[in-house]
């Protein structure tokens, strides 16, 4: 009987320690998958981030000498892709839309800049002068047509802190003459003058010192502006400067908002090239 209870017993404590609720029975293979994913999420994580920089150093590289004369728009292609090595991919048949061949003849002649001001007059030679364009996707550079890049919307976070700052508006010229700082200093003091235009004459006083301005009030009116009217009036003036027909108040699908000393900017392409440069 005695052996049969220490029998029970000690089942009793294996299956505790098999089953205790903080070590569940594959918690040793939860815990290895998760740290798994986690690993593989890093590495393309950085991944991406490699091959965009590979992507941008391409862009910015300087390339020697480039002199195209009557030569066909493949051929301009195929040798800036062998000359900097960069991947470069063409949408011929998207770029064909706009009347753009493969055969079209472009002359460009330009030495010491770089591929991505190559690419840009290049484009600009083709006869196709604002619609086309490139941009960079996972290490690959696409040169298409600006309408079908600009089917993807793509939401970005601008700082504008700096185009916040509020510049006092002086209603009156201030005079710098050192006579006139000194008589301002003798007018303000203790009440007992009435600005620049009371000390000038002899036995003037009364009212409040002017200092500078030469006002006897002593009051400036405030006309300076919140934080959040500057933010909405930098909403508007974009607004009304860039593409405005592509803005949801006007109809379109691109979207704008000041928040916090920054602007979150939903919209296509060539529209956050037009307010912060290229978009790599």
């Amino acid at each position: 009987m005695l052996q049969h209870g220490k029998m029970m017993c000690y089942d009793h404590l294996q299956q505790q320690k098999t089953s205790h609720p903080k070590f569940p029975p594959n918690g040793g293979r939860m815990l290895r998958k998760l740290l798994l994913i986690c690993i593989v999420s890093v590495l393309l994580l950085s991944a991406d981030r490699s091959r965009g920089d590979v992507t941008r150093a391409a862009l910015d590289r300087v390339l020697p000498e480039i002199k195209f004369t009557n030569v066909a728009l493949k051929d301009c292609f195929d040798f800036l892709r062998d000359i900097s090595g960069a991947n470069l991919h063409i949408n011929w048949k998207a770029i064909e839309s706009v009347g753009i061949t493969e055969d079209t003849q472009v002359n460009v002649r330009l030495r010491g800049v770089t591929l991505r001001k190559v690419l840009n007059v290049l484009m600009s030679k083709s006869g196709a002068t604002g619609q086309l364009t490139f941009y960079s996707d996972e290490g690959v550079i696409e040169v298409t047509t600006r309408e079908l890049a600009d089917k993807q919307l793509i939401t970005k976070v601008y700082n504008v802190e700096d185009l916040m700052l509020e510049i006092p508006d002086f209603e009156s010229s201030t005079n710098f003459n050192l006579l006139a700082q000194q008589n301002g200093a003798n007018g303000g003091a203790g009440g007992s003058g009435g600005g620049i235009q009371n000390t000038l004459q002899p036995g003037g006083g009364g009212g409040a010192g002017a200092g500078l301005n030469g006002s006897g009030s002593g009051a400036s009116t405030d006309k300076q502006t919140s934080k959040a009217d500057r933010g909405k009036n930098l909403v508007d003036l974009i607004m009304e400067t860039i593409q405005p027909d592509v803005w949801r108040p006007n109809g379109g699908p691109a979207a704008i908002r000041f928040w916090n000393g920054s602007l979150i900017v939903t919209a296509p392409r060539s529209v956050h090239e037009q307010i912060g440069g290229p978009v790599d």
